[in-house]
């Protein structure tokens, strides 16, 4: 039961559709700053052109912005990490079916997994694919967020994800980190 409680004052504390509006709108002016544009449209005109570099900067914005959000709902979130492939196979791209934007994908390590995140990362996917509608005009998205969440033991382990904190070839970067170390020890 505590764990419901948990989720239900996490969730009402959260305002799904106004924490992403503050979240793109940071990141697509601090994206728009970073690639030179007076005008945040010259970068919205980019990503919907497909632009990789517009894209990787966005999404990189918007994984920050999230990490700050998600570590303030959530104490247990230890650190939040962006990280990215290319998921576009050459047949979406010889076929144009590729999206001009990938998915924003995120490392969320916390102590624990819980219902919690998940129901956290779900209401704030939901709310993200809305914006991204009415921004880029993609109006068939479901998912705009591909969050996977580990815990101590993946990253003790090296498991899964957990493992990907470790890569010498692709690791994820860190946008987020808790001031508390993994023992629960305030960080200097």
């Amino acid at each position: 039961m505590a764990q419901k409680q948990g989720k239900g004052q996490m969730l009402r504390r959260l305002n799904s559709v106004s924490t992403v509006d503050s979240v793109v709108t940071k990141a697509v002016k601090s994206c728009a700053k970073r690639m030179g544009f007076d005008d945040t449209k010259d970068l919205i005109a980019r990503m919907k052109e497909g632009d990789p570099e517009a894209c990787d900067y966005y999404n990189y914005n918007v994984a920050k912005q999230l990490g700050e959000v998600l570590g303030s709902l959530d104490k247990k979130i230890r650190a939040v990490y962006a990280y990215d492939y290319d998921d576009a196979t050459p047949e979406d791209v010889c076929f144009g079916s590729a999206l001009p934007v990938s998915l924003v994908r995120i490392i969320i390590w916390a102590e624990r997994k819980t219902k919690a995140v998940d129901a956290l990362v779900a209401a704030l996917d939901r709310a993200m694919a809305q914006h991204y509608s009415h921004i880029l005009g993609l109006h068939d998205l479901e998912h705009v967020l591909d969050v996977q969440v580990i815990d101590d033991e993946d990253v003790r382990t090296h498991t899964g994800y957990g493992a990907l904190l470790q890569s010498v070839y692709q690791p994820p970067i860190q946008v987020w980190c808790s001031s508390v170390d993994i023992r629960g020890q305030r960080q200097v």
